[in-house]
């Protein structure tokens, strides 16, 4: 992973929050102009009908509050056939859905607006009333003045109309807002969800046999855990082909030296003299025939073991019935090279791991503390509890292990110069691999005297109140 780290979710939150304030804002500045504009509309119609109302009550009340009809306030003929909704020289157009009526106590209307209807406008109680005269709702307003009621009204349509513009004003510039919200945000992820489509598109470009870790020009923070992964896994991936193929490569060295020694014995035998020469030919060819059978089996053992085999079948296994049927079957077999073989268990242990793996461990131990050991020595093997380990211990009594080969011998194939064992170098192998695959570790030393090596695999002990694995 290279080039530089940014927080795809902070560019992507400023991103969204700086949309939706120029968006907003102009939400707010056009629902702000249409609601200013309507309410412009009505208070210019009511301050003109207010203008014209106290023009006609000043000037012609003193000569015509006398006549038996009342005064009507006419409007100007243009608001007839104007249908703008802007102020004009002559008035506004909502002056026709105004009206005033002014009465008498005894029920003579005694001036009216030219908008009004003939009949009351509404009850003559003080205060708002709502009225239906005709099939028009007037919404009204009604105040009595000395022995005079004023009745001042306005079509509630006026009011229908207002507050349908006034909603359409904020509904319409959110509903194209959202659009544009949802258009702003959509180009924002597409451009921050770039670094996806890039490593995507790195990923399909790959040959299938490319294992190169995978590099960014910028790596967002919260990718940034995917690509490290996907690097790791590719590591691994790639390490797992190397042990593979190094493991192909030696075992195919490996095995052509035993079977080119079984075809000579066999060719050998084949051009035999006597029986006895045929006869020891065919001797050596069955101990070739052994040798490579053992290490066939022990590759087998080694491959299935690396790639996880048997794994599934963990359980709590005492280690005393493990140690127990491991020595009882290699007895004879140690007893046909003259070495004696004891076990010292001091505790009952029992540990999580997959019993058959555990029993091929302590078997390799045992073989190589016998291909190792002292002629006529003995194998000790040892079962102890330290803590919340379990300690599993084989010595010998052979010639120590030289302390710059301790690590080496771990190496398949490897074996200590000058040895003169008949191995393979597979055996302490696999029992690296199996310690590794129960969380072990492996401890070599020398016995109390300096002579002879210790093999000793701390394995977690398995807490039996438990339901399951410790």
């Amino acid at each position: 992973m290279s080039g530089g780290l940014y927080s795809l979710r902070l560019r992507m939150v400023g991103a969204t929050m700086a949309c939706m304030l120029l968006v907003f804002a102009g939400i707010g500045l056009g629902a702000h102009a249409v609601a200013r504009h309507e309410s412009e509309e009505l208070f210019s119609a009511r301050l003109a009908t207010s203008a014209r109302v106290l023009e006609a009550l000043v000037a012609h009340q003193l000569g015509t509050a006398s006549i038996a009809s009342p005064i009507v306030i006419a409007l100007p003929k243009e608001l007839e056939n104007t249908t703008s909704d802007e102020p004009q020289r002559f008035g506004h157009r909502y002056e026709t859905k105004v009206a005033f009526q002014i009465w008498d106590d005894d029920g003579k209307l005694l001036a009216r607006s030219a908008s009004a209807p003939g009949a009351v406008l509404g009850p003559k109680v003080a205060g708002f009333s709502q009225n239906d005269i005709g099939g028009t709702v007037w919404q009204v307003f009604s105040l009595r003045s000395g022995k005079v009621w004023v009745l001042m009204a306005e079509k509630d349509e006026v009011r229908q109309e207002m507050a349908h513009d006034i909603g359409l004003s904020i509904l319409m510039p959110l509903a194209i807002g959202g659009v544009l919200m949802l258009f702003a945000v959509n180009v924002v992820l597409s451009h921050n969800l770039g670094a996806l489509r890039e490593l995507a598109a790195r990923i399909a470009a790959r040959k299938p046999e490319s294992l190169a870790l995978i590099a960014l020009p910028e790596t967002p923070r919260e990718l940034a855990p995917i690509v490290t992964e996907l690097n790791h896994l590719l590591a691994r991936i790639k390490a797992a082909f190397e042990r593979e193929q190094h493991f192909i490569n030696a075992a195919a060295h490996e095995i052509r030296t035993p079977i080119a020694g079984l075809q000579l014995h066999v060719e050998n035998a084949l051009r035999a003299g006597s029986d006895a020469e045929r006869s020891a030919s065919l001797e050596s060819a069955m101990v070739a025939v052994r040798r490579t059978s053992k290490l066939a089996e022990q590759l087998l053992v080694l491959g299935r073991i690396s790639s996880g085999g048997g794994a599934g079948n963990a359980q709590a296994c005492s280690l005393m019935e493990v140690c127990c049927d491991v020595i009882g079957a290699l007895e004879p077999l140690l007893a046909l090279r003259g070495q004696n073989i004891g076990l010292d268990a001091q505790e009952r242990c029992v540990v999580w791991g997959e019993r058959e793996q555990l029993g091929r461990l302590l078997q390799n131990l045992i073989d190589n503390a016998s291909m190792h050991g002292a002629p006529g020595a003995d194998i000790q093997v040892g079962l102890a509890r330290r803590g919340q380990l379990a300690l599993l211990s084989v010595s010998n009594d052979g010639p120590p292990i030289p302390d710059d080969e301790l690590e080496r011998i771990f190496t398949p194939y490897y074996r200590l110069p000058g040895s003169a064992s008949p191995g393979h170098g597979l055996g302490l192998a696999i029992v690296k691999e199996i310690a590794g695959q129960h969380q072990a570790t492996i401890a070599i030393h020398r016995k109390g005297d300096g002579q002879g090596t210790v093999v000793e695999v701390a394995l977690p002990l398995h807490d039996e109140t438990a339901g399951g694995k410790s």
